[in-house]
């Protein structure tokens, strides 16, 4: 047994030698994982990479993501005895001819909400709010065969700007034509007849449900700007998403700060800004993952893990922090935190609410966040499960015992 580090994007199939290290960031060359081997991926791995799964990808277990993108296409890759895939486009699912109707999970995650933008009139001025996280459906031991039709929610679009305006509802992930996660809606942001409005859109549906975008904060004064609201958490296996972090406003550039995006399913809320520190990202659910705050001016902290970014502090140029893939699911995938509020961000994870853009003291904003795209994450042990290397040895053992006893 030995450990495999992957240093950077590629190919993980039977052969590549090229993304493997036996140490974290170490140099590559070493060979591709066996079904005796752990697969760790880490800072060292580099951020945004793409894994493409290959022809013979395998591992005993996995470790991590560093907000990697894994591309499966048709392609399995085997953790263990199980197998697991991720939908992420097309319209059709081929079940496999080993797949075991007793022995399958299938998790649906919808597509995050997007932020409205920060608007202004006459009478006052409300700051973006964050979209919500998708919802998120478990399916144990689905009996399907042949195509089965699904369709993946795309991560709502971030407001163009107006008054009122809305950013869009993430798109419903459906499995099946039956089993649905809806996705989160998008935040609202008003100033109408003096009536100041900054609300953040609520998560989307499921067994468990994303968490509700944070709040712009808001003024009838001409001359404070406001920091946007985080979005909200995708919901996950582990429960509901955190809700987003609230924005705070003033009338100095340098004290505005947007609120965190919250963790992903199970995790905490992102947290409030204050006009001396940007909101925290949530954690995941097992506290851990959530962007650090920012008490000097700059763009706001990525989060890890499931964690949500944290908000940015200062001009409206500066971005929140995106959030990040979960690892709830076989070690390494899962659904996303949202983004924290500042300039626009996607969340890199799946189902993850856009963060709310900052409004500068003299009414300038600059485009919002959208939300994620939703996912289908399907797990499987193979109604043939392959012998593992331990098992096959103590085969080889037992043989070689009972030849010598003849």
């Amino acid at each position: 047994m030995a450990t495999r580090y992957c240093i950077t994007g590629g190919i993980w199939d039977a052969t590549n030698t090229t993304i493997w290290s036996e140490d974290s960031g170490g140099e590559s060359g070493a060979s591709a994982p066996t079904s005796a081997d752990d697969v760790i991926f880490d800072a060292g791995s580099g951020t945004g990479n793409t894994v493409t799964i290959g022809t013979g990808a395998v591992c005993a277990t996995i470790t991590g993501n560093n907000n990697l993108t894994f591309a499966f296409g048709s392609n399995f890759l085997t953790v263990g005895n199980q197998k697991v895939t991720v939908l992420v486009d097309a319209t059709t699912f081929n079940t496999p001819a080993d797949w075991d109707n007793a022995n399958n999970n299938i998790y649906l995650i919808g597509g995050g909400g997007g932020a409205s933008r920060a608007t202004t009139d006459s009478t006052g001025r409300a700051g973006a709010a964050g979209g919500g996280g998708g919802g998120f459906r478990l399916l144990t031991n689905q009996t399907i065969s042949g195509a089965i039709s699904y369709a993946i929610g795309a991560g709502g679009t971030a407001s163009a700007g107006g008054n009122p305006n809305t950013g869009s509802t993430g798109g419903t992930t459906t499995w099946n034509t039956i089993y649905t996660a809806t996705g989160g809606l998008g935040g609202t942001s008003s100033v109408v007849s003096s009536t100041l409005i900054s609300t953040g859109g609520t998560g989307g549906t499921g067994t468990y449900t994303g968490g509700t975008g944070g709040s712009g904060s808001t003024s009838a004064s001409g001359s404070v700007g406001h920091g946007g609201g985080g979005g909200g958490g995708s919901a996950g296996t582990n429960g509901n998403g955190g809700n987003g972090g609230n924005g705070v406003g003033s009338t100095t550039i340098g004290l505005l700060a947007g609120g965190g995006g919250g963790g992903n399913g199970g995790g905490s809320a992102g947290g409030n800004a204050t006009t001396s520190t940007s909101g925290a990202g949530g954690n995941n659910s097992l506290g851990l993952g959530g962007g650090a705050s920012r008490t000097s001016n700059g763009a706001g902290n990525v989060g890890s893990n499931g964690g949500g970014g944290s908000g940015s502090k200062g001009a409206n140029t500066t971005a929140g922090g995106r959030g990040s893939a979960g690892i709830d699911i076989l070690g390494s995938f899962g659904s996303g935190g949202g983004s924290g509020g500042g300039g626009a961000t996607t969340p890199l994870g799946y189902g993850g609410g856009g963060g709310g853009s900052t409004m500068n003291t003299n009414g300038g904003t600059v485009a919002t966040g959208s939300g994620s795209n939703g996912a289908i994450i399907i797990v499987y042990t193979p109604s043939s499960a392959p012998v593992s290397t331990n098992q096959q040895l103590l085969i080889e053992i037992r043989s070689f015992t009972q030849q010598r006893r003849i």
